[in-house]
């Protein structure tokens, strides 16, 4: 069930027999040459949908921009900033917990939103201590990283490369511009070092860390898709 197709007397009388709430959060930035500025969000906004779908659970509309300011070098990417995001997480939480929501999985699409989630969620589940977030992360559950390292190897660090461009084939096809697909890998050194917009762009002049993308297909995107919903459906169902 969608939040946006309900009415207000709608949702009130499904908060009468539930309190769970899916929450999807993505960002607006820069995925290589070859994906849509919108990866983030529709990859969320899929994964929870579907385990909105199978559950009978409500999915809240997308927040469709999140923290990408080390994108920023590149055209298309559009940015909060980290105390903003953390402020519109907070003022979203308190809007949900003030009509009778109690707990809300967070499925987040991009690591970068992580910090400002855990600042929002801490705030206020110490101003409202019933209050229960659970932050969902495809690319970080073990039977994910597993099954994409046996398929495609192993990598430090990942960004528009081969698993979130095979997930895109699975989701949005459309966004994917074949011909623009960088046929190389992009080996990731890891640092202690942040990373600013130019660093980053430095770094990665196209945009892609990670495995060579063009080794993707919408074959393993289905399989990580499914499998992110299936683990997301056992978080909400067994969420006492």
């Amino acid at each position: 069930m969608q939040l946006a197709d309900l009415s207000w007397e709608q949702c009130a009388e499904y908060l009468a027999h539930d309190n769970r709430v899916i929450l999807p959060i993505g960002a607006t930035e820069q995925h290589g040459r070859h994906l849509g500025v919108g990866a983030d969000y529709l990859i969320a906004q899929e994964i929870a949908q579907r385990i909105g779908a199978q559950t009978n659970i409500l999915v809240a509309p997308t927040l469709n921009y999140g923290m990408s300011h080390q994108h920023l070098d590149f055209a298309g990417t559009l940015s909060l900033s980290p105390t903003t995001l953390s402020a519109v997480l907070q003022d979203i939480f308190q809007s949900l917990y003030r009509h009778g929501f109690r707990r809300v999985l967070v499925v987040n699409g991009h690591g970068g939103n992580q910090p400002a989630l855990q600042s929002a969620s801490t705030i206020l589940q110490n101003q409202f201590p019933d209050l229960r977030v659970k932050l969902f992360q495809w690319w970080l559950e073990s039977e994910i990283t597993r099954m994409v390292d046996e398929t495609l190897g192993a990598q430090q660090g990942t960004h528009a490369s081969s698993h979130e461009t095979a997930l895109m084939w699975a989701i949005a096809p459309h966004a994917v511009h074949t011909e623009r697909i960088a046929k190389r890998d992009a080996p990731v050194n890891l640092s202690r070092e942040m990373d600013s917009p130019t660093r980053f762009r430095e770094k990665y002049p196209d945009g892609v860390m990670g495995l060579d993308p063009s080794r993707a297909d919408a074959k393993l995107g289905q399989m990580i898709l499914e499998k992110a919903v299936l683990l997301g459906i056992s978080e909400m169902e067994n969420w006492l």
